[in-house]
């Protein structure tokens, strides 16, 4: 079918580029004339009648795990916990540090505590026999108390039941999608904030510097006033020492005038810097 060429080759182009899956869908409803939703849906049932998860953008989410894997997730896990590691940090170690890995190995443990607690308590029962003591229920239950009622989490497992019901609908690639999508948009959240921190920090700085700078060009008026009666003051004192004798003593009342002005321009100038 040329429509099902189209998108599997477009999924494999926005596989190289990193597309999300969502504007995969739109450049094929497009190009076809479909709406986006008729194309995901399309895309999720075609993958689980043929088996193409090798073909998804988010291949991960489509990988199925076998019995051996689970158990060994479970011993993986537990033990982790039992050691004071958190399930996030033992997924992500599990994971090689990449992220779509880390959240398919957390979301299958979370999934094994609410399906199928039998084979949890069985696997946890083989690790106690080996010394290693974690029961993950009691743990849970042990933190919810005197904590209110999250939710958002009982909302998020109503719509994951739910899900599970739309026929040609990855529950869990959506849920996924989803939860990337929260966290992107809290680190968006934080980064807006601080940003806008930043901004207030600069305007106060930018004002702070403006005051400062008309502070120091004031200081640099008073200085250039006061050097210039310096000068004066120089002047007179050296022209009355260049005369001597009797027309010295003339020149006395002359110099007196002048120095009593240079030291009352002085004071007033002297009283604007300390003021």
């Amino acid at each position: 079918m040329e429509e099902e060429r189209l998108l599997f080759a477009q999924i494999e182009a926005g596989r190289k580029e990193n597309q999300p899956l969502k504007a995969i869908f739109a450049q094929v409803a497009a190009a076809t004339g479909r709406k986006p939703n008729s194309v995901r849906n399309y895309y999720y049932a075609r993958v689980k009648e043929q088996d193409l998860q090798t073909q998804a953008l988010h291949v991960g989410a489509f990988v199925p795990f076998g019995q051996d894997e689970i158990r060994q997730l479970l011993r993986r896990v537990l033990s982790a916990q039992a050691n004071g590691i958190s399930v996030r940090a033992c997924t992500l170690e599990m994971g090689d540090g990449d992220n779509k890995a880390m959240l398919r190995y957390q979301n299958k443990y979370r999934s094994l505590l609410k399906t199928r607690p039998d084979l949890v308590r069985q696997v946890a029962a083989e690790l106690a026999a080996e010394g290693v003591h974690f029961d993950p229920y009691a743990a849970s239950r042990q933190s919810r108390v005197g904590r209110p009622r999250k939710e958002s989490r009982v909302e998020a497992g109503e719509l994951g039941r739910l899900l599970k019901q739309v026929e040609g609908v990855d529950g869990g690639a959506l849920l996924e999608e989803l939860h990337a999508l929260a966290l992107r948009a809290r680190e968006q959240k934080h980064a807006s904030q601080e940003t806008s921190a930043l901004k207030a920090y600069n305007a106060t700085l930018r004002e702070r510097l403006e005051r400062q700078n008309a502070e120091l060009e004031a200081q640099r008026e008073r200085f250039h006033a006061l050097l210039g009666m310096y000068r004066q003051l120089l002047g007179a004192n050296r022209e009355f020492l260049s005369t001597s004798g009797i027309a010295g003593m003339g020149s006395l009342s002359g110099y007196v005038r002048d120095l009593s002005r240079s030291v009352a321009a002085g004071e007033a100038a002297l009283g604007d810097v300390s003021s």
